[in-house]
């Protein structure tokens, strides 16, 4: 019995180590992976960083309006 079961598991365990050879050798996939992903960053980090300078730009114009206006309330009251 045991004899037949080890029968049956050779097929599966040889399957898996080829498939697990196959993925090891194959740093060419894993380097493109790995440049794939840090382009990904870089353009995530890129949307990030404009949309930071785009509420920068905005609080500036706030302050600048608020500025004005509180010069205005100075002169008329």
């Amino acid at each position: 019995m045991e004899a037949r079961m080890f029968a049956q598991s050779v097929p599966f365990v040889l399957i898996f180590l080829t498939i697990l050879a196959g993925i090891l050798l194959n740093n060419k996939g894993l380097s493109d992976l790995k440049a794939e992903m840090k382009g990904d960053l870089r353009a995530e980090i890129s949307r990030i960083d404009a949309r930071l300078n785009g509420i920068q730009s905005d609080l500036s114009q706030f302050y600048a309006t608020m500025g004005r206006l509180e010069a205005v309330e100075k002169r008329v009251g």
